[in-house]
């Protein structure tokens, strides 16, 4: 418990007595108590914890910044009885600085910084004359006035710079000595600062003196317990992160009673390491974590720090534009700053002389080759450079019409220094092919070099021997009947059949009376080897099953296959597919629309002919043989 004074005299003086009696075997002045932290935090706005790396305003009259940082620390006060055993008096004590600074100009600072005890506890120490404790929580500290100069250098832009500053500590009895919050009484720190940057790594170490009054003497045979004027060292180093925003790295400071000096129960010693980083552009987070290193009293087992500080990035003062090779063009404009433009400026680069690169007369500021020399042969289409014959096949690009394709053993006569193509693929070059786009086919024309013979109605009969040369047939062995309409005609991509194919009911036997229609197919297979490949398609109605109706449909295409291979059609030549009920070409709802839907159909694969003429019938009509007339099978209705 904290000791409080009684205002009453008689017990005063008896206190008073009883502790002069006492303090030559316990060595304890009467008063207790004194300003116990021994944290003393940097200049308001440094980034270091505890040493100083000064900053001061650069663009502007006036600065400002502040901080806040909460200071734990871990038994503060100790006292050692008996050689080596100890006795905790203050278990924990919780502080926090509140910290305003304000630079003016470029050499002066002032901030002003208040500690607030939040926190103490332990069980203290009980005598006669005094009382070590713990004191009050929320009691503030010695308000403290700062103030520096800049000697010389910007510790935060030059290897080395010098500063001289001071603080002074008002004991204006805001709280008691009983508290350990306070002095009671003025004292002042003086100290000299050199700091610097070198790169990534920033430096601070000051020394100096803390001018106090004792308060407070020490136990006989342990460590001390009191306050008095002590010199001081204050050093850190830091890493600083590229573009300024993080900074770790240690600090230490040590201190030692003048009268008492270098005694290591009488010193003060501590080692931290903090961490910052600034988000945005003004606030900054700072950790910190360290041991005490000595036995003076307020020198804790480990001390703890968090800070918050609004730290704004100052932009740097714009400096007056020069022009360094003194051309005229002032250096933010210039893109040569270093080499005069000279008589012959680039017009697209300020304050840059003209080059000519390849040295071929052509300046590199119009030179679309400025690396390679324009040569004997330049490419009137592109000034400075070489005409170049991307093909290799003798024709510079800028007469070659197909830069990218060698003209070959057979040119273009009408453009230079291109191949002549076959646009048909019939073998006849375009230069001479009198029908480009229509292949001559089997039946070239004579008279008109890579053209087909005449056929009017496109039936694949030529007109000289086709008999109705203004319908479409297909070949036949009769000169009377050739290429007039019969029982199979050529309409666009089909082998029209203008007769079905029937079929024994719901077998793929293919029927007596559909041997006329298939002997038509066979015969203009045979007289047209220009036709390829034909694939033969099956398909139903939609009585039966699916998969039965695509089962049967592949069967009869394959029936026909066979029958056509039988009657001397190459097998190479043919293909079957059989696709069941899935393509009706009508209803299905009628006895003549499923006859239609029952049909085959022999569509010419190979050559790809066009198909815009196919008639919406697809083929022929449907087989519809007498048993499947009147079917007792039950009806679906067509899928949508």
């Amino acid at each position: 418990m904290r000791s409080r004074r009684n205002p009453a005299p008689a017990p005063l003086a008896l206190a008073c007595a009883a502790a002069s009696l006492l303090a030559p075997s316990l060595g304890l002045a009467q008063a207790t108590g004194w300003a116990l932290d021994r944290y003393e935090p940097s200049f308001a706005g440094d980034v270091m914890f505890a040493a100083d790396h000064p900053w001061y305003s650069r663009s502007r009259l006036v600065s400002f910044r502040a901080n806040e940082a909460l200071d734990y620390a871990l038994r503060p006060l100790v006292v050692r009885r008996d050689g080596e055993r100890v006795e905790s008096i203050i278990d924990h004590m919780l502080v926090a600085h509140l910290q305003a600074g304000v630079a003016i100009g470029s050499r002066f600072g002032v901030a002003l910084s208040l500690p607030l005890v939040l926190l103490q506890d332990g069980p203290g120490t009980n005598m006669t004359g005094g009382q070590l404790a713990p004191g009050g929580s929320f009691v503030p500290g010695d308000p403290r006035l700062q103030a520096r100069v800049r000697v010389f250098g910007d510790a935060d832009r030059d290897a080395i710079s010098l500063h001289v500053g001071g603080q002074l500590f008002l004991g204006v009895g805001l709280s008691a000595r009983v508290d350990n919050a306070t002095d009671e009484a003025l004292r002042g720190r003086l100290q000299v600062t050199a700091a610097g940057r070198l790169g990534w790594l920033r430096w601070s170490l000051s020394l100096g003196a803390h001018l106090r009054p004792t308060v407070l003497a020490g136990l006989n045979g342990g460590a001390g317990a009191g306050a008095g004027s002590e010199a001081l060292i204050v050093g850190g180093l830091q890493y600083v992160s590229r573009n300024n925003r993080f900074m770790v790295g240690p600090e230490f400071w040590l201190s030692s009673d003048f009268d008492h000096f270098v005694e290591y129960k009488y010193s003060q010693g501590e080692l931290l390491v903090g961490a910052r980083y600034i988000f945005g552009r003004n606030f900054g987070l700072g950790l910190g974590v360290g041991p005490g290193l000595s036995q003076g009293a307020g020198t804790p087992a480990l001390r703890a720090l968090l800070s918050v500080a609004y730290i704004p990035l100052e932009e740097e003062p714009e400096a007056a534009p020069g022009d360094r090779d003194r051309d005229g063009f002032l250096d933010p404009n210039d893109v040569c700053p270093d080499v005069p433009a000279g008589l012959h400026p680039d017009p697209h680069r300020d304050g840059c002389p003209s080059e000519d690169r390849d040295h071929d007369g052509v300046w590199d500021y119009e030179d679309l080759c400025p690396d390679v020399p324009q040569g004997d042969h330049p490419d009137p289409s592109r000034l400075g450079c070489p005409d170049e014959d991307t093909d290799g096949d003798g024709i510079f690009n800028a007469q070659d019409q197909c830069r990218d394709v060698p003209q070959g053993p057979h040119p273009d006569p009408a453009r230079l220094g291109c191949p002549d193509t076959d646009t048909d693929h019939d073998g006849v070059f375009d230069a001479q092919d009198q029908c480009r786009e229509v292949p001559q086919g089997l039946r070239p024309d004579p008279q008109r070099i890579g053209c087909p013979m005449p056929d009017r109605d496109g039936d694949l009969v030529p007109d000289s021997t086709d008999h109705c040369p203004d319908q479409r047939g297909s070949p036949s062995p009769d000169p009377l009947r050739n290429g007039c309409p019969g029982d199979v005609d050529i309409t666009g991509g089909t082998l029209r059949i203008l007769r079905p194919v029937f079929f024994a009911t719901n077998r793929d036997t293919i029927l007596p009376r559909s041997t006329p229609v298939l002997q038509a197919v066979a015969h203009a297979l045979a007289e047209l080897p220009t036709i390829r490949r034909v694939d033969i398609e099956g398909h139903t109605d939609d009585r039966g099953e699916d998969a039965a109706n695509l089962d049967l449909s592949q069967r009869r295409a394959a029936s026909v296959v066979r029958w056509l291979t039988e009657h001397g059609i190459d097998a190479s030549r043919l293909e079957s597919h059989g696709y069941g009920e899935s393509r009706p070409i009508t209803t299905n709802t009628t006895v003549q629309g499923r006859g239609t839907n029952r049909r085959v159909v022999f569509r010419i694969v190979d050559p790809p002919m066009p198909t815009d003429a196919i008639p919406a019938g697809d083929a022929s009509p449907g087989p519809v043989s007498p048993s499947e007339d009147r079917s007792t099978r039950p009806h679906r209705a067509p899928r949508p």
